[in-house]
């Protein structure tokens, strides 16, 4: 995998994600039909509900320390 994932094709990502040891190597913040969002970590130990988007990318951003 590049430095820069924007180089990447998703199979490299994807393959790189599943392979990451339980590290923090991708979160990701899905929609929910009630309006939540659910926001979870490929470290497989972070799960949370957030209100709104933007706090999802929040607490991800916080949950990475980044």
């Amino acid at each position: 995998m590049s430095d820069n994932v924007m180089y990447d094709s998703p199979t490299e990502f994807l393959h790189e994600v599943a392979s990451s040891g339980n590290r923090c190597m991708a979160q990701s913040v899905i929609p929910r039909d009630d309006g939540s969002y659910v926001c979870a970590c490929s470290c497989e130990s972070w799960e949370v509900v957030a209100p709104s988007r933007e706090e999802g990318l929040r607490l991800a951003r916080r949950h990475t320390n980044s």
